[in-house]
């Protein structure tokens, strides 16, 4: 009798995955609970198991492919003998101690060359540069592949800053000539927009993780000694002995030490990104990055949005002029900023609503909105581990491993990159880190360098920054000269209706050569990277002048900038 091959259920509530391993193929003998395949997903891996006894007819499926629930990938010619749904997770967890119905096989030993604890990325790009570089390498990762800056961080908040982006451009469309209508927000599509797109960047590190022969395993791992670690996860335990160990553990949200704040309704950005509704009103303490660029976000879509911030001034990386040219398109939008102004309490009010206690100057006031977030940093997931055992260290503040230049610990095989080291706390650092840290054990002496580290913001508008700030030359005492172009002398700012921000451009006055630079503005984030390569370079004001940019493009400001450290700026007039 021929029976169809259905997906009748993944791992969670995913409704997609992609195929892993295929362990029987068309031809092949099969009998009941015999593993046809894996299918990975967000929520984990599953296997696709018989529920007969006969013969693979047909099997339309290749490694790597999406695959559905409920869809059909072959066909059986035989007898169905079994009456359950083995698929069925839920109801197979509970008859066994593990999972999908499949009984645990017994503890499996690794020899590597470099295990990897933390799949964010400092982790996955460590493991990669590892195993192009000829080493045998496991991967071990508690929650996802890509850490909080893929699943929780970074790239959802981006998308919901695409969102919110596309929403003001209709908003305004009727500047550009474009009669739109009303205009409806539907939440849950921008949340799974966000899902999308974050599974599918999931899915394209886990194909890495196949292509380049990493041996990965989800779970949590358990210090043995210097030399061995072990991870128990639901489908087998491991004992892994390495030879060297790259502890890229990552980092959790900072939370305040003040009443209230740790209320099981207050938000932090995880939260933020899983909102099913959209909050009337909403309170977020902490005026930094994260804090700043969910205010644009939230804002944009409708919620009254107020920000606490304990010091002086919101986004306190950037110098004054970029901070204020943020701050008042943030108070153009309606966003109320409360700076110099301590959170000291959190309560609830009958309705459910939330109070914030302010201080400011000695003088206390509250405000009252829907919802409240806390947005203050992050701290070092120091605490996943148990150091003492690997012999490694602590910084000075005892917040973070303690590295020297190449991403050693004190312990001369293990190595530490990304948040859990409290340097600079950015995915683009994690990863560089994580290159440093295998060159090393690689036998290169390449060593971080973190004066050239560029950091985005992505509020509205952006904004972007490398080098030293003009605040830190004078802090330093540093002779320099600065060039400033505003975007509102540029034409391709003019077409786009964003003129607001500038780039500014700091020089040594004495060498001429590019110390530093911030932009805010359209896509700072991403021309940043041409200030970067000016600093790099090394090379002096003069021969970066006359490199020709293309027209009309907002990088042309880039240009008058430097002209401008000479003070002959084309377009601009002072």
């Amino acid at each position: 009798m021929k029976f169809d091959l259905i997906i009748e259920a993944l791992a969670g509530h995913d409704s997609s995955g992609r195929v892993g391993k295929i362990i029987k193929e068309a031809g092949d003998a099969i009998k009941p609970n015999d593993i046809i395949f894996t299918i990975e997903s967000g929520k984990g891996t599953v296997n696709f198991i018989s529920k007969y006894q006969g013969v693979i007819e047909a099997l339309n499926i290749d490694e790597g492919d999406v695959v559905k629930k409920n869809q059909v990938v072959g066909s059986v010619e035989g007898e169905k003998q079994v009456s359950q749904n083995i698929n069925n997770i839920g109801e197979n967890i509970k008859k066994h101690a593990y999972s999908f119905g499949i009984t645990k096989p017994a503890c499996k030993k690794y020899e590597v060359d470099v295990a990897v604890i933390g799949g964010g990325p400092g982790g996955y790009v460590a493991a990669i540069r590892a195993a192009q570089g000829g080493l045998k390498v496991l991967l071990v990762e508690e929650d996802k592949l890509g850490g909080t800056c893929l699943n929780y961080g970074c790239i959802p908040t981006k998308a919901l800053v695409s969102s919110s982006e596309f929403l003001d451009k209709i908003k305004n469309a009727y500047e550009f000539g474009l009669d739109i209508g009303s205009i409806n927000v539907c939440m849950s599509k921008i949340i799974e927009r966000k899902n999308t797109v974050v599974n599918n960047l999931v899915s394209g590190i886990e194909h890495l993780m196949k292509s380049h022969k990493i041996e990965y395993i989800n779970g949590k791992a358990t210090v043995k000694d210097e030399n061995t670690i072990t991870v128990v996860n639901k489908n087998h335990d491991a004992v892994i002995s390495y030879k060297s160990l790259i502890i890229a553990t990552g980092s959790k949200p900072f939370m305040l030490p003040i009443e209230g704040s740790d209320d099981a309704d207050i938000l932090t950005s995880k939260e933020l990104l899983e909102l099913a509704e959209i909050p009337k009103s909403l309170t977020i303490i902490g005026g930094g990055v994260i804090g700043m660029e969910f205010a644009f976000i939230y804002n944009a879509l409708g919620t009254e949005v107020k920000v606490i911030e304990f010091l002086p001034q919101i986004l306190n990386i950037l110098d004054e002029d970029a901070v204020a040219c943020i701050r008042e398109a943030a108070e153009e939008k309606g966003i109320k900023i409360y700076e110099s102004t301590s959170a000291t309490a959190i309560k609830t009010a009958l309705d459910g609503s939330k109070i914030v206690e302010l201080k400011a100057n000695e003088i206390t006031q509250y405000i009252t909105s829907e919802k409240v977030a806390i947005a203050v940093g992050r701290k070092a997931n120091i605490d996943s581990l148990d150091l003492d055992l690997l012999n490694v260290k602590l910084n000075e503040k005892k917040n973070g491993i303690e590295v020297d230049e190449f991403m050693r610990t004190s312990s001369p095989n293990i190595y530490a990159i990304g948040d859990v080291t409290n340097k600079i706390q950015l995915a683009h650092v994690a990863s560089h880190q994580g290159i440093v840290a295998v060159d090393h054990i690689l036998g290169k002496g390449r060593a971080m360098n973190y004066d050239l580290v560029p950091s985005v913001i992505f509020t509205s508008p952006e904004a972007g920054l490398v080098g030293i700030t003009e605040k830190e030359a004078l802090n330093r005492g540093i002779a320099y000269i600065k060039g400033v172009f505003p975007l509102i002398a540029n034409g391709k700012a003019h077409t786009m209706g964003e003129t607001k921000g500038f780039v500014k451009l700091i020089a040594d006055k004495s060498s001429r050569k590019i110390l530093g630079g911030s932009i805010v503005g359209a896509h700072a984030s991403d021309m940043i990277s041409t200030i970067s390569n000016l600093i790099a370079s090394g090379k002096d004001i003069d021969s970066e002048s006359h490199v020709i940019y293309p027209h009309p493009t907002v990088a042309e400001s880039i240009h008058e900038a430097l002209l401008d450290l000479d003070d002959k700026a084309i377009h601009f007039a002072k």
